[in-house]
């Protein structure tokens, strides 16, 4: 046996006649034959399952019960087996989280580069945003209506596992009597027990105190107590906020981040800060999904039906009298003309049907006389469907409109770096983003620091980025939903990241990874399998494309026909 080659004596997998053959390391090699004439079997179900089996067997009895049993393929031996890596055509992932970003670990480095040197924005008015002092801080709450009832509370844990004992002990020794314990007002001379292994947010009441003229050096003692005590953070409750017609019931202010004009203050960025999976970076309206159901109209009403024909179809029917009647007492009441097509109703009238109207309703059920505030079909359908199996029936996906299916908040959002968001690059083809990065002077206004802390995170994302445009990857975008790839798209993302990865001495397993392609973008992906080759692995492509056999080290052909009619090797040659 020669040591640069591997050598498969007795392969008898599925279709393959006992077959023998000698396929040399550390070459481009491709396998091709007619479909079911057994390639993939002596690819992926012999060689790459042997090289699986191997590398199982070596790892410790307590680690192998975790992982899935591998059966061994019907071989005699296999001789000269590296450590075996498939890319097949199977999806990535189905998980509605992940993204191309997230696969490809781009999104990663972006977390990265827009917390430390991105320039943080004020997502409601687009100013950036600068520092706010203590005595700005003091005026802001001063403002306050007379007769506000305020808590200054002092955020000390956020969202962090442990049991704090310590902590607690330390503010009861300060003087301090109440703190707001993930949501709930606790007395601090009371027995307190937190979990260590859940993550908790702890707030110490500063001060409970009403807005007016004889308490204003009563306030901004307790305000910059409470900045002193949480390094710089304050937030206040206004417990009687409604009666004050007042929009804010909680207000947050920090001495690190603010928008003077919009009276908005912004947490320190961190990596966090842009992770759809955390709740410090997730839309609150979608949970970082990017899309939330919503009842969808066109399943609740027929337009082509007048009202009174069952238009609206969530109250017509068997068992849903009284919504239907509620409904005509409210056309009634309205003069909508319920004998007309839905279609042809006024907007105004369709907006009064789906939203309802403040004023009561009057009607008859049951010949008793009924009063009702009509709250509108869409409330009415809430109500009606607690089934969550009937509710999905009358529900649709769409596009969150609050982070309008970016996933992020909106203050995460507003962050740029070299004047781009960070939704701005992942909605842009990845060679037009790759572009972006290139071009120095999108970041020529980094000071030393910045520049100093950016360098390694934009070659990262620099060279990521290049090897997904050179597959022939440059027309989607990081953004993507991973669960619409194609099986080609994913398996040319897993090549870009294994070439990232740097791995030498591996065999590499590939599926068609041609299929879907231009012939263009083909000789892109046959020079990136020459870079995985060429840091000194071996490439094994089971292929039909003629532009990836011409281009082959090794070439092997199994047919002659398909199911019991192929297994065997036409030809093997080793171009010179």
């Amino acid at each position: 046996m020669k040591k640069d080659s591997i050598v498969i004596t007795g392969a008898r997998e599925n279709n393959l006649k006992n077959i023998n053959l000698t396929i040399p390391k550390n070459k481009l090699v491709v396998m091709t034959g007619i479909s079911g004439s057994g390639k993939s079997t002596l690819a992926f179900d012999t060689l790459y399952a042997e090289g699986q089996r191997r590398y199982m067997e070596s790892l410790s009895s307590y680690a192998r019960q975790f992982l899935d049993r591998v059966g061994k393929p019907d071989v005699d031996k296999i001789e000269g087996l590296t450590p075996a890596i498939a890319i097949d055509q199977k999806t990535t992932s189905k998980n509605p989280r992940s993204t191309v970003g997230t696969i490809t670990e781009i999104y990663d480095y972006f977390r990265l580069l827009y917390a430390r040197v991105g320039i943080q924005h004020c997502h409601q008015c687009g100013k950036k945003i600068s520092q706010m002092s203590a005595s700005d801080i003091i005026n802001e709450v001063a403002k306050l209506p007379e007769g506000a009832k305020l808590v200054l509370l002092a955020p000390l844990v956020r969202e962090k596992k442990g049991s704090y004992a310590d902590l607690l002990e330390s503010l009861v020794h300060k003087g301090y009597v109440r703190a707001m314990i993930d949501g709930v007002m606790v007395r601090l001379d009371e027995e307190i027990e937190l979990s260590k292994t859940k993550k908790h947010t702890i707030k110490v009441v500063i001060d409970r105190v009403v807005v007016k003229e004889e308490n204003k050096e009563r306030i901004a003692s307790a305000v910059e107590k409470a900045l002193k005590q949480s390094y710089g953070e304050l937030e206040i409750d206004i417990l009687n906020a409604k009666e004050l017609d007042l929009k804010e019931e909680h207000i947050h202010y920090s001495e690190h981040n603010a928008c003077f004009d919009c009276k908005i203050s912004f947490d320190p960025l961190e990596p966090l800060s842009f992770s759809f999976n955390s709740p410090k970076g997730a839309c609150s309206e979608c949970d970082g999904l990017g899309l939330r159901y919503a009842l969808d109209v066109d399943k609740i009403i027929d337009i082509d039906l007048p009202i009174e024909k069952g238009a609206v179809k969530i109250v017509y029917g068997f068992n849903k009298g009284y919504y239907f009647t509620f409904l005509k007492g409210f056309c009634e009441a309205n003069d909508i003309d319920m004998t007309v097509p839905y279609s042809e109703l006024e907007e105004y009238q369709k907006k009064a049907i789906l939203h309802g109207k403040p004023d009561e309703v009057t009607f008859l059920w049951k010949k008793h006389e009924v009063k009702r505030v009509f709250p509108g079909i869409i409330r009415i359908a809430y109500d009606m469907l607690k089934d969550e199996k009937e509710l999905n029936d009358y529900m649709s996906e769409k596009v969150c409109n609050i982070c309008n299916s970016h996933r992020l908040k909106r203050e995460s959002l507003a962050v740029k770096v070299g004047g781009l968001g960070i939704a701005d690059l992942l909605d842009m083809p990845i060679t037009k983003t790759y572009e972006w990065f290139k071009n120095e002077e999108n970041f020529s206004y980094f000071d030393n620091q910045a520049q100093l802390i950016s360098e390694p995170i934009l070659n990262e994302i620099r060279e990521r980025l290049y090897f997904l445009h050179d597959v022939g990857l440059g027309y989607i975008t990081l953004g993507r939903d991973a669960r619409t790839i194609s099986g080609g798209e994913a398996q040319r993302i897993r090549i870009a990241s294994q070439i990232g990865s740097g791995l030498t001495g591996v065999l590499y397993v590939l599926d068609e990874p041609s299929i879907g392609l231009h012939e263009r973008d083909t000789l892109k992906l046959i020079r990136t399998l020459r870079s995985l080759q060429e840091k000194g692995n071996s490439v094994i492509v089971v292929e039909h494309d003629k532009e990836t056999i011409e281009n082959a080290d090794f070439i092997v052909d199994i047919g002659e026909g398909a199911g019991k009619f192929g297994g065997e090797v036409v030809f093997s040659v080793e171009k010179r």
